[in-house]
Parts: structure tokens; C-alpha cells; sequence
């Protein structure tokens, strides 16, 4: 399997942006009302509750942190996903992930989540196998009883761009 990633666009959201991709908008939205003075809990990570994303979500464990950057895991990946990369990440980790530059973008926009316990949005372009896809992501933390980020709860959306 061959991958190229283009320099992905990173934002973090705060506020009430709007997303103009209705689905993930709509996670955006059920986040911020998940929010009751901290981070929404793991209940928030429930797929049921995510139905309209049916496999669109990967779900990261933040594992050990050092200074400013941490190991992440997949704990779980949705089936579009599987699909586009031929491969289930489920159970390794982001810095496994076999193509390199793609692994250190997604590693820092995890971080960037984790320091800052927003919401980042990204688009990126990506050939994989010769076909050309326009990604889009938005990155939801999720906490534990000290409100740090414990799990980060992704939406990656491929659309073919052929």
C-alpha cells in the first residue's frame, strides 16, 4: 500500500464555529453539549450515539505523556476507514502507522488536542494506492476525572476527489 499526504489545514475551534460539513458540524455541536463544565466523558465515546458517523470514527487512547507529546493508541477504528487504508489500526500505535510523515501530522494535531482540550478540525488531500481522496477530520477530546484528556474521539470523512 503506497500513501502521500498533502500538508493537512488545522484549526482549532473554539466558540460556536460552524462546520460546513453537516455531519461533522453535528458532532461538533453534540460535544459542546456534552460539555457540563469539563471534558464529556467516556459515555460520549458510545457509537449509538453516534450513529450518523457509522464508520467514520476512530477512537485514541492518550497513553503515557512526556513533556509536550504523548504516545497515542488506536483503540478502535470504523469500518470506512478499514476500507480506504486496507488495513484495521486497531490495538497499535499512531507512530506504527506505515507511512511516516502522515504519523508525525497526526501525532502533533493529537497533541495540539491534548494541550489545549479544544476541538481541531483539519482537511488534508491524500492519495492512497493511486487514488486521490480529500480528507476531512474533526478531533474531539474526551477526559477523566481530572478533566486531562484521556481519549480523543476522531471523525475522518474520505471523499474521492477523482
Amino acid at each position: 500500500m503506497s500513501f502521500t499526504s498533502s500538508n493537512p489545514n488545522v484549526t482549532i475551534l473554539v466558540a460556536e464555529e460552524q462546520l460546513q460539513t453537516l455531519r461533522l458540524d453535528r458532532l461538533y455541536r453534540d460535544w459542546r453539549q456534552a460539555l457540563q463544565g469539563a471534558l464529556p466523558g467516556k459515555d460520549f465515546l458510545d457509537p449509538a450515539r453516534h450513529a450518523y458517523l457509522d464508520g467514520m470514527l476512530l477512537v485514541i487512547d492518550v497513553e503515557t505523556c512526556e513533556g509536550d507529546q504523548c504516545r497515542y493508541r488506536y483503540r478502535s477504528a470504523g469500518r470506512h476507514f478499514i476500507e480506504a487504508l486496507k488495513v484495521d489500526p486497531s490495538g497499535t500505535y499512531m507512530d506504527q502507522h506505515p507511512e511516516a510523515a502522515f504519523a508525525a501530522q497526526a501525532m502533533r494535531a493529537c497533541d495540539l488536542v491534548v494541550k489545549s482540550r479544544r476541538p481541531i478540525h483539519a482537511r488534508a488531500d491524500r492519495v492512497i494506492d493511486g487514488r486521490s481522496f480529500r480528507i476531512e477530520f474533526l478531533l474531539l477530546p474526551v477526559g477523566e476525572h481530572d478533566d486531562a484528556v484521556s481519549t480523543i474521539l476522531i471523525a475522518q470523512l474520505f471523499t474521492p476527489a477523482d
